[in-house]
């Protein structure tokens, strides 16, 4: 079940990172649940991710047990306006099945390029929408055991969820989302104009993990970076995008300190230039 010494950079968008001392690709919630067991019974730290494609490694790697819950995981169905599916599936695929059945909600999620549990666990959104709205109810391994959570019970917010605030670590298994009944054209014709803005305006053509501040009240970050005279600021391989400058894009070879530093000068400036501090939007997660 466990693969050793497992390296990362190869299960992330932006191909940098360390190893993990142990890793997993569970096929079901019940073997969520066994390594989630045995990572407690082994006193081992457990780490959980999806895709990838929002997710800086540190170039040390993760210790423990690492789980990627991605396409082994990956089924849904159509019942009603609710939409039902485990949370290795992509977001993208889920928006274009919504399509396919008429229901409307998910046409924001149609560029995302990670995995339903990742979305979930963070809030997800883009262009006006998330997925915190739709969701109906959350299945979740904690402690070893299937659990369930319905609407009332799963709280969010920007870029945050419940499931980032759990004591004991909860791991989302399977969501259930509540949709709208929707013509398919139109449906279909605010996803291409949506798709049609992402690549017009994002670095798609470089490896990135997405956007990589949190937006701040108020303020937009890209514009800020821009004025800031940071755009093209290049670090290694990590780079300030010149196409949009929110994005921090790896053109070409680059270690995870590239990206940190680079990430730190951007922070420090705005600080000192604005006066607002910017969060990451995206997870850093292991040992430099």
């Amino acid at each position: 079940m466990f693969m050793t010494d497992y390296p990362l950079a190869e299960v992330t968008s932006l191909g940098v990172g360390g190893p993990a001392d142990f890793f997993c690709r569970p096929k079901s919630a019940m073997e969520v649940a066994q390594a989630q067991s045995y990572a407690r019974e082994n006193n081992l730290p457990l780490t959980v991710i999806g895709y990838g494609t929002n997710l800086l490694i540190r170039d040390g790697g993760i210790r423990g047990v690492v789980m990627q819950i991605a396409h082994h995981f990956a089924q849904a169905k159509v019942e009603g306006n609710i939409l039902t599916a485990t949370t290795g599936c992509l977001m993208s695929s889920l928006a274009k099945l919504a399509l396919h059945h008429g229901l409307s909600g998910l046409e924001f999620a149609v560029g995302i390029p990670g995995g339903l549990g990742g979305a979930t666990y963070m809030n997800a959104g883009a262009y006006g929408g998330e997925i915190g709205p739709l969701i109906r109810g959350v299945e979740f391994v904690q402690n070893g055991s299937i659990g369930h959570w319905n609407r009332d019970e799963f709280h969010f917010s920007y870029r945050s969820s419940r499931l980032q605030n759990e004591v004991d670590q909860a791991i989302v298994t399977q969501v259930e989302l509540e949709l709208s009944l929707g013509e398919q054209e139109k449906i279909l014709q605010e996803m291409n104009k949506l798709q049609h803005q992402r690549r017009s305006k994002q670095p798609l053509e470089y490896p990135s993990a997405g956007s990589t501040f949190k937006r701040p009240s108020g303020h937009y970050v890209g514009p800020m970076i821009e004025k800031a005279g940071l755009k093209g600021l290049r670090i290694g391989g990590a780079e300030v995008s010149t196409k949009h400058a929110g994005f921090v894009i790896r053109v070409g070879k680059a270690t995870a300190r590239d990206f940190l530093e680079l990430i730190s000068i951007i922070q420090g400036t705005i600080l000192q230039e604005f006066g607002i501090e910017l969060e990451p939007e995206i997870r850093i997660l292991g040992e430099s």
